[in-house]
Protein backbone atom coordinates (compact mmCIF):
# COMPACT_ATOMS: atom_id res chain seq x y z
CA UNK A 1 0.00 0.00 0.00
CA UNK A 2 2.42 2.36 1.01
CA UNK A 3 5.02 1.39 -2.35
CA UNK A 4 1.82 2.42 -4.50
CA UNK A 5 0.91 5.86 -2.53
CA UNK A 6 4.63 6.61 -2.73
CA UNK A 7 4.34 6.47 -6.37
CA UNK A 8 1.32 8.25 -7.16
CA UNK A 9 2.40 11.24 -5.12
CA UNK A 10 5.83 11.10 -6.61
CA UNK A 11 4.13 10.34 -10.14
CA UNK A 12 1.57 13.91 -8.89
CA UNK A 13 4.56 15.52 -7.81
CA UNK A 14 6.89 15.39 -11.38
CA UNK A 15 3.40 16.12 -13.01
CA UNK A 16 2.96 19.28 -11.28
CA UNK A 17 6.96 20.31 -11.88
CA UNK A 18 6.60 19.73 -15.50
CA UNK A 19 3.56 21.68 -15.89
CA UNK A 20 4.95 24.62 -13.86
CA UNK A 21 8.49 24.04 -15.87
CA UNK A 22 7.05 26.13 -19.24
CA UNK A 23 4.74 28.13 -17.47
CA UNK A 24 7.50 31.38 -17.30
CA UNK A 25 7.67 30.50 -21.44
CA UNK A 26 3.78 31.20 -21.76
CA UNK A 27 3.05 34.08 -19.32
CA UNK A 28 5.71 36.23 -21.54
CA UNK A 29 4.02 35.65 -24.82
CA UNK A 30 0.21 36.22 -23.18
CA UNK A 31 0.09 40.25 -22.90
CA UNK A 32 0.95 39.94 -26.72
CA UNK A 33 -1.24 37.61 -27.42
CA UNK A 34 -4.54 39.30 -25.75
CA UNK A 35 -3.59 42.80 -27.74
CA UNK A 36 -4.11 40.25 -31.22
CA UNK A 37 -6.78 38.90 -30.36
CA UNK A 38 -8.29 42.10 -29.86
CA UNK A 39 -7.24 43.22 -33.32
CA UNK A 40 -8.95 39.99 -35.13
CA UNK A 41 -12.55 40.45 -33.85
CA UNK A 42 -14.43 38.12 -36.44
CA UNK A 43 -12.04 37.08 -38.61
CA UNK A 44 -14.05 35.20 -41.59
CA UNK A 45 -10.91 32.85 -42.36
CA UNK A 46 -10.79 31.49 -38.49
CA UNK A 47 -10.29 27.77 -38.22
CA UNK A 48 -13.25 25.74 -35.97
CA UNK A 49 -10.89 25.13 -32.71
CA UNK A 50 -11.64 21.13 -33.58
CA UNK A 51 -10.18 21.33 -37.00
CA UNK A 52 -7.25 23.53 -35.41
CA UNK A 53 -6.21 20.99 -33.21
CA UNK A 54 -6.40 18.03 -35.84
CA UNK A 55 -4.16 20.21 -37.69
CA UNK A 56 -1.64 20.86 -34.90
CA UNK A 57 -1.85 17.48 -33.32
CA UNK A 58 -1.49 15.45 -36.67
CA UNK A 59 1.05 12.64 -37.39
CA UNK A 60 1.01 13.70 -41.30
CA UNK A 61 3.61 17.02 -40.99
CA UNK A 62 5.95 14.75 -38.91
CA UNK A 63 5.61 11.55 -41.32
CA UNK A 64 6.83 14.45 -44.01
CA UNK A 65 9.53 15.46 -42.38
CA UNK A 66 11.16 12.35 -41.54
CA UNK A 67 11.05 11.41 -45.54
CA UNK A 68 13.71 14.35 -45.35
CA UNK A 69 15.93 12.23 -43.67
CA UNK A 70 17.51 14.73 -41.98
CA UNK A 71 18.07 14.64 -37.98
CA UNK A 72 18.38 18.64 -37.20
CA UNK A 73 15.12 19.26 -38.95
CA UNK A 74 13.54 16.49 -37.16
CA UNK A 75 14.80 18.10 -33.96
CA UNK A 76 13.56 21.54 -34.86
CA UNK A 77 9.92 20.34 -36.42
CA UNK A 78 9.62 18.44 -33.05
CA UNK A 79 10.64 21.30 -30.83
CA UNK A 80 8.36 23.88 -32.55
CA UNK A 81 5.33 21.30 -32.74
CA UNK A 82 5.72 20.82 -29.38
CA UNK A 83 5.57 24.73 -28.75
CA UNK A 84 2.81 25.01 -30.51
CA UNK A 85 0.82 22.43 -29.30
CA UNK A 86 1.45 23.56 -25.39
CA UNK A 87 0.42 26.94 -26.91
CA UNK A 88 -2.97 26.17 -28.76
CA UNK A 89 -3.41 24.38 -25.06
CA UNK A 90 -3.10 26.91 -22.79
CA UNK A 91 -4.48 29.48 -24.81
CA UNK A 92 -7.91 27.38 -24.60
CA UNK A 93 -7.75 27.23 -20.90
CA UNK A 94 -7.26 31.03 -20.57
CA UNK A 95 -9.61 31.57 -23.20
CA UNK A 96 -12.22 29.12 -22.26
CA UNK A 97 -11.77 30.85 -18.52
CA UNK A 98 -12.82 33.80 -19.74
CA UNK A 99 -15.77 32.77 -20.97
CA UNK A 100 -16.79 31.00 -17.66
CA UNK A 101 -15.98 34.47 -15.96
CA UNK A 102 -18.16 36.95 -18.42
CA UNK A 103 -21.05 33.98 -18.02
CA UNK A 104 -20.36 34.21 -13.99
CA UNK A 105 -20.46 37.87 -14.35
CA UNK A 106 -23.67 38.19 -16.64
CA UNK A 107 -25.76 35.23 -14.77
CA UNK A 108 -25.69 37.26 -11.74
CA UNK A 109 -28.25 39.60 -13.75
CA UNK A 110 -30.45 36.69 -14.85
CA UNK A 111 -33.49 36.27 -13.22
CA UNK A 112 -34.65 33.07 -14.73
CA UNK A 113 -31.95 30.58 -14.10
CA UNK A 114 -31.84 27.14 -15.17
CA UNK A 115 -30.25 25.05 -12.60
CA UNK A 116 -29.62 22.19 -14.82
CA UNK A 117 -28.14 23.90 -17.72
CA UNK A 118 -25.83 25.70 -15.38
CA UNK A 119 -24.75 22.52 -14.01
CA UNK A 120 -24.16 20.88 -17.56
CA UNK A 121 -22.08 24.31 -18.59
CA UNK A 122 -19.94 23.87 -15.36
CA UNK A 123 -19.32 20.39 -16.30
CA UNK A 124 -18.34 21.04 -19.78
CA UNK A 125 -16.17 23.25 -18.34
CA UNK A 126 -14.42 21.02 -15.68
CA UNK A 127 -13.76 18.54 -18.36
CA UNK A 128 -12.54 21.59 -20.75
CA UNK A 129 -10.23 22.69 -18.18
CA UNK A 130 -9.25 18.52 -17.44
CA UNK A 131 -8.60 17.79 -20.76
CA UNK A 132 -6.12 20.43 -21.28
CA UNK A 133 -4.28 19.90 -18.33
CA UNK A 134 -3.94 16.06 -18.90
CA UNK A 135 -2.91 17.32 -22.51
CA UNK A 136 -0.14 19.72 -21.13
CA UNK A 137 1.41 16.79 -19.62
CA UNK A 138 1.21 14.19 -22.70
CA UNK A 139 2.37 16.81 -25.01
CA UNK A 140 5.63 16.50 -22.71
CA UNK A 141 5.64 12.95 -22.48
CA UNK A 142 4.56 12.01 -25.57
CA UNK A 143 5.06 14.78 -28.17
CA UNK A 144 1.48 16.32 -29.54
CA UNK A 145 2.00 13.57 -32.89
CA UNK A 146 0.03 11.13 -30.82
CA UNK A 147 -2.62 12.97 -29.15
CA UNK A 148 -4.83 14.14 -31.91
CA UNK A 149 -7.84 12.48 -31.08
CA UNK A 150 -7.66 13.72 -27.43
CA UNK A 151 -7.21 17.43 -29.10
CA UNK A 152 -9.32 17.09 -31.16
CA UNK A 153 -11.78 16.20 -28.78
CA UNK A 154 -11.02 18.85 -26.26
CA UNK A 155 -11.49 21.46 -29.81
CA UNK A 156 -15.48 20.10 -30.12
CA UNK A 157 -15.96 20.92 -25.90
CA UNK A 158 -14.53 24.24 -26.40
CA UNK A 159 -16.96 24.69 -29.20
CA UNK A 160 -20.12 23.41 -27.60
CA UNK A 161 -19.07 25.53 -24.51
CA UNK A 162 -18.75 28.71 -26.83
CA UNK A 163 -22.11 27.46 -28.47
CA UNK A 164 -24.19 27.17 -24.94
CA UNK A 165 -23.12 30.35 -23.60
CA UNK A 166 -25.20 33.18 -25.55
CA UNK A 167 -25.22 36.03 -22.28
CA UNK A 168 -20.86 35.66 -22.80
CA UNK A 169 -21.09 38.14 -25.25
CA UNK A 170 -18.38 39.01 -27.93
CA UNK A 171 -15.79 36.09 -26.28
CA UNK A 172 -18.16 33.18 -27.69
CA UNK A 173 -17.28 34.76 -31.47
CA UNK A 174 -13.90 33.27 -32.77
CA UNK A 175 -10.94 35.00 -33.50
CA UNK A 176 -8.29 34.32 -36.04
CA UNK A 177 -6.97 31.06 -35.41
CA UNK A 178 -9.81 29.57 -33.54
CA UNK A 179 -9.11 32.09 -30.60
CA UNK A 180 -11.74 33.75 -29.11
CA UNK A 181 -12.37 37.19 -28.91
CA UNK A 182 -11.63 39.04 -25.11
CA UNK A 183 -13.37 42.07 -24.93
Amino acid sequence: MIPGFTFVAVAAFLALLLLLSTRDEEDKDYDATVTRKRDRLGSAHALPPAELALRIFSPKDREFIRLTHSPRLERLFHKERRKVAVHWVRQTSREVSTIMRHHRLNSRYSRNMNVAAETKLFGQYLELRLLCGVLLLLIRLFGPHALSNLASYAGKVYEQLGRAMPDAGPATHYGGSGDLAVP
